[in-house]
């Protein structure tokens, strides 16, 4: 009977011992051997760079990384502890000022987005972006694999642009559009140049980065006069340009909008941008 109830103790604190594990995160402590992992999983990174004398660090690790529903966030990541003094190569990179900083990368490292500090309202927008994130990176597997072979691999570098801007990771997949733009396949392939101009400012417009996304459908627009994309980029960037407070370009590429696409459905969206801006000063 003793024996019974000694098996029995041993098997309910083996069972306690794996839950209490089982609710903790668990960090990675060695960022290669996480890129590693994450790139054999097609799973994005989560970055947390911290220090033993940082006490809003400590406020963190006590308060927020022990939260059922934040463990539960963390596994579709791969979670890495980075130690500030010891990791000045890592806080280089990632441009860490400030500690606690927590940044989201993809598979390679690329930052997707980060936050600096521990409050109510990072710990809110930390919670968003675990929702937010893709979770899985395994369409790109094989592009980036390409990209291994060789970092100037034009449709590599395209196929992960497009797969980052469906995921709306946008300024990531602005820096993979640039980089294919650089490279000779897409620069000996006028329809893939077309189609990259028209992606960057459209992603620019979308991100409401709207300097940006006149310089892009600005150049669109000079370089492919006749681009499947034109009635699209005269929309964007007349909104783009209202929203800047530049009332007469937007007029300009409204009028240019009407008199080519007399059906377009977007000219009523380019007069709710003007009537929202009116009131704003004309900017040179």
């Amino acid at each position: 009977m003793k024996k019974s109830i000694v098996v029995l103790v041993v098997i309910f604190l083996g069972a306690f011992a794996a839950s209490a594990q089982a609710e903790r995160i668990v960090w990675e402590t060695d960022f290669k051997s996480a890129q590693a992992l994450a790139r054999e999983t097609n799973r994005p990174m989560l970055l947390d760079f911290t220090a033993d004398w940082c006490k809003p660090c400590k406020a963190m690790d006590a308060e927020f990384w022990v939260l059922p529903e934040v463990v539960r966030a963390t596994k579709a990541f791969v979670a890495v502890k980075i130690d500030y003094d010891e990791e000045k190569s890592l806080v280089g990179r990632y441009n860490v000022g400030a500690i606690p900083f927590v940044a989201f990368t993809d598979p390679l490292g690329n930052t997707v987005t980060f936050r600096r500090g521990f409050s109510s309202k990072n710990s809110k927008e930390i919670n968003l972006i675990f929702n937010e994130m893709p979770k899985d990176f395994s369409p790109v597997k094989d592009a980036y694999g390409a990209l291994d072979q060789n970092k100037n691999d034009g449709d590599a570098l395209t196929q992960i642009a497009d797969f980052y801007t469906g995921a709306k990771m946008l300024a990531l997949s602005c820096d993979f559009y640039k980089r294919a733009l650089k490279t000779d396949r897409v620069k000996a392939d006028a329809e893939k140049r077309e189609r990259i101009h028209a992606a960057l400012g459209a992603n620019y417009f979308s991100a409401r980065a709207d300097a940006q996304a006149v310089e892009y459908l600005g150049d669109y627009l000079k370089d492919y006069p006749a681009g499947k994309k034109r009635e699209l980029a005269l929309a964007m960037i007349a909104i783009s340009s209202a929203r800047l407070g530049k009332q007469k370009e937007a007029v300009k590429h409204l009028e240019a909008l009407k008199a080519e696409f007399p059906q377009s459905k977007n000219i009523e969206a380019v007069g709710r941008a003007l009537e929202d801006a009116k009131n704003k000063p004309d900017k040179k």
